[in-house]
């Protein structure tokens, strides 16, 4: 089945939908932090919601919204994903054709893709797809798009694209053309005022693109974000168009299943929630004691020979030894 573009009622778009955790949730509540309709509309457009839900709670936002600019831009954001899916369907005359990648298993945080076959049909692709029970995209490309080089070498772009979750349910639709006319007063380019409750060394957690619990730690501190985004937010002001959401995240390192950390300068405040370690015997070495190690070593308050000694631990223990 392909993804649709329903209408369904909306009616909640407080906290519970704008923001997916209670940590950051608490914080808004404890320090009295609303919303204008223009701010719900940037985070319901990065929340990563399912495109159908996005669609829905958008349209239902725009028809209630007494902002006329963002009544405006809603409508036309949704014309685009409309015409974006119509665009992506047609190929009657078999001039494109799709190509179906399913995420590699094992990859940290965005596993690469990989290409698993070749399909005049786009829901043929959709079916196949879904039966890898996996994250997978589907690309359109067009037969005879390729460009050749001086060099002998050539390229093949996609013209357009569609990523789903394991579920088959799409979760991402790009073209081509958007990267074109970057503008930041639009709600879904627009840099805004978000809570950020989390401090260096805060362990957290979060949920991968496939849905898996990442645990971390963040490495910034608020203090120094909340300048940041005043002086981003200046900018914009000041008609910088140069600022956009992105701006907004967060330096944190993410606990890899051999024990070892991965940094991440692309997490939004939003997306994390705190996490409490369980103090467990520390000859075992878990995982636990690895956040807790890292976390004394972030604060300045630990010691490398300690996180040494239960990666040791942990990595025997879990059968992960470090060649």
């Amino acid at each position: 089945m392909e993804p649709e573009l329903k209408n369904g009622e909306s009616g909640r778009e407080g906290l519970e939908l704008l923001i997916p955790f209670e940590t950051v949730r608490k914080y808004v509540r404890e320090t009295g932090g609303t919303s204008t309709d223009f701010q719900k509309a940037a985070l319901l457009h990065h929340r990563g919601l399912l495109l159908k839900d996005e669609y829905a709670h958008l349209k239902a936002l725009g028809n209630r919204t007494t902002d006329h600019a963002l009544k405006e831009q809603i409508a036309e954001y949704l014309g685009e994903m409309e015409r974006g899916f119509q665009d992506f369907r047609e190929n009657s005359n078999r001039r494109c054709i799709y190509v179906l990648k399913v995420r590699e298993d094992g990859g940290f945080w965005e596993g690469e893709y990989i290409t698993c076959g070749y399909f005049f049909d786009w829901e043929a692709a959709l079916e196949y797809g879904k039966k890898e029970k996996g994250p997978f995209e589907v690309e359109k490309y067009l037969v005879d798009g390729v460009n050749a080089f001086r060099d002998g070498t050539c390229s093949h772009d996609s013209t357009a694209g569609i990523r789903f979750g394991r579920e088959g349910e799409a979760v991402c639709l790009w073209n081509s053309e958007e990267m074109a006319g970057f503008d930041n007063t639009r709600f879904d380019e627009a840099i805004i005022e978000i809570p950020n409750p989390f401090e260096r060394g805060d362990i957290v957690k979060c949920k991968g693109r496939d849905g898996q619990e990442l645990l971390g730690i963040v490495e910034g501190g608020r203090e120094e974000w909340q300048r940041q985004l005043a002086w981003r937010l200046d900018r914009v002001k000041n008609g910088d168009t140069c600022v956009y959401f992105q701006d907004l995240c967060i330096s944190v390192v993410f606990l890899c299943d051999d024990g070892t950390f991965d940094f991440s300068d692309s997490t939004i405040p939003l997306d994390l929630e705190r996490y409490q370690p369980r103090e467990e015997d520390w000859t075992n070495g878990s995982a636990d004691t690895l956040l807790l190690c890292a976390r004394d070593i972030c604060c300045g308050s630990g010691y490398l020979s300690t996180y040494l000694d239960m990666l040791r631990r942990y990595q025997q223990s879990s059968g992960k030894d470090m060649d």
